[in-house]
């Protein structure tokens, strides 16, 4: 089985027709990266909450064929979500730092991210020197890992 087939195999089974799916496979280096597109209506079943469907997807794909690939990272993206939700952590991250600027008090998310994500916002604020003087810190653990934006100490 291949990585298309099988993915094409799961759409099947959760109502999109293989003629309204395309994926794409492409070696980079250490990546191997796994484009799916589907219909803008589909999508949902495939993304989930703020991305934890596609995470999971992801999982479910390395372990299934981390023997075929064991040297590969293996990444899948659906519909750009990735992208757009990377775009869409920078932009939050900027209003808040701009707000912890402003208010002089540090700003603790409600919500919780995973790991990549926390890496995005930590080097949102990391590479520009307009927050040179905030940090990003994560606290607890599990989902209940929250991130706080703070100045220095």
């Amino acid at each position: 089985m291949t990585i298309d087939s099988f993915l094409t195999q799961l759409s099947e089974h959760c109502g999109v027709a293989a003629d309204e799916l395309s994926v794409d496979v492409k070696e980079d280096g250490e990546h191997l990266r796994v484009a799916i597109t589907v219909p803008e209506q589909d999508s949902g079943i495939f993304i989930g909450y703020h991305g934890e469907t596609l995470d999971s997807l992801q999982r479910l794909v390395r372990i299934i064929f981390q023997e075929e690939y064991p040297d590969h990272k293996i990444m899948v993206n659906l519909n750009e979500y990735r992208e757009q939700r990377e775009d869409r952590l920078r932009e939050i991250t900027e209003s808040v730092a701009d707000r912890v600027l402003e208010t002089g008090e540090s700003y603790t998310f409600n919500s919780y991210f995973p790991a990549h994500e926390r890496f995005i916002i930590h080097s949102c604020l990391a590479d520009n020197e307009k927050y040179a003087e905030l940090e990003s810190v994560s606290d607890g653990t599990g989902k209940q890992r929250k991130l706080t934006i703070q100045f220095k100490n």
